[in-house]
């Protein structure tokens, strides 16, 4: 039998991860070896079988294995039809740049003890001259699987997404067009091996509002987690605490520049992860049973709209 080494939880974490997730720690060695000899057993998936990324999987679905084998089937198979985003996710130097500008930013601390991780994007960061919003998108969802595997808040609470508009020009947001918009969102609420809680718009100001107005509109008018847009960065201090953002934010969870550090060298143990990640996905032709195939509708259309947004 393999040997699993997985992180010792905290007292707090691991009564959350029972509660929340429906683990249990005398059984998710056995749960985790399960869904590796699946993957191992599934002609037509190929998949990565790292105990904590499969783990954040089980704790996503609350050790339902039957959901659990789902969303990694639905995770691997949208990489064909979405490539631009989650295809060919080695850490090359241009991504690797591209992350240090602070595009993404992971703070140190999650927002409590017991608390969701913390990641804010910082939109302004793109360079037209050297990336563009799906290389964004690419590194965004080359995070969300790192902080996966390395973050127990993360994979057992969840996380809140702080989006910053700030000097987001209309040129800029159209770029940002509403079917990248949907996919993202897709492969977010349906694939990815994290729940996200809340969602926190901030910066909005002049034009901008119309633009984001109508890009959401493509987006379902029913979400599984919190959404608000704030006009100023100091009204998200209303709704999480300062604990939770850096300094520049208002807060007391380190600085910019720390976070970026600190997360980099948990992103560089990695490499070899996603060196071969482009090797991983489904082959269609090899499933047993109906073959999974990503509708327009469910990546593209025009489902909806945020009928409750609020814009403090």
């Amino acid at each position: 039998m393999s040997t699993i080494n997985l992180r010792e939880l905290d007292p707090t974490l691991r009564e959350l991860a029972r509660t929340n997730c429906k683990e249990d720690a005398n059984t998710v060695v056995e749960q985790i070896l399960t869904i590796q000899e699946w993957i191992k057993k599934s002609p037509h998936l190929k998949a990565s079988s790292h105990p904590q990324l499969i783990l954040a999987f089980l704790r996503r679905c609350r050790f339902s294995l039957e959901e659990t084998k789902k969303r990694i089937d639905d995770y691997y198979s949208l990489k064909s039809a979405f490539p631009d985003v989650l295809g060919e996710r080695d850490l090359t130097d241009e991504l690797l740049e591209f992350y240090r500008s602070g595009i993404h930013i992971i703070p140190n601390k999650p927002i409590a003890p017991d608390g969701s991780a913390v990641m804010i994007s910082q939109y302004c960061k793109i360079d037209s001259k050297k990336s563009n919003p799906r290389l964004a998108f690419k590194l965004l969802f080359l995070l969300f699987e790192t902080l996966a595997m390395e973050n127990d808040n993360a994979s057992i609470v969840g996380l809140t997404y702080i989006i910053d508009c700030r000097d987001v020009g209309v040129e800029l947001m159209m770029q940002f067009d509403p079917f990248l918009l949907k996919k993202c969102y897709t492969a977010a609420e349906y694939c990815m091996p994290l729940k996200l809680n809340e969602v926190h718009v901030i910066n909005m100001r002049g034009e901008g509002v119309s633009v984001f107005k109508f890009i959401s509109s493509f987006m379902p008018s029913s979400l599984s987690f919190k959404f608000t847009a704030h006009k100023k960065a100091e009204d998200l201090l209303e709704h999480i605490p300062r604990d939770a953002v850096t300094v520049e934010y208002g807060g007391s969870n380190g600085y910019v520049t720390e976070a970026i550090k600190t997360f980099e060298a948990k992103l560089l143990k990695y490499k070899d992860h996603f060196k071969v990640d482009s090797s991983y996905g489904t082959n269609e032709k090899l499933r047993i049973g109906n073959r999974k195939e990503w509708q327009m509708g469910e990546l593209s259309g025009v489902s909806g709209s945020f009928r409750k947004l609020e814009l403090d």
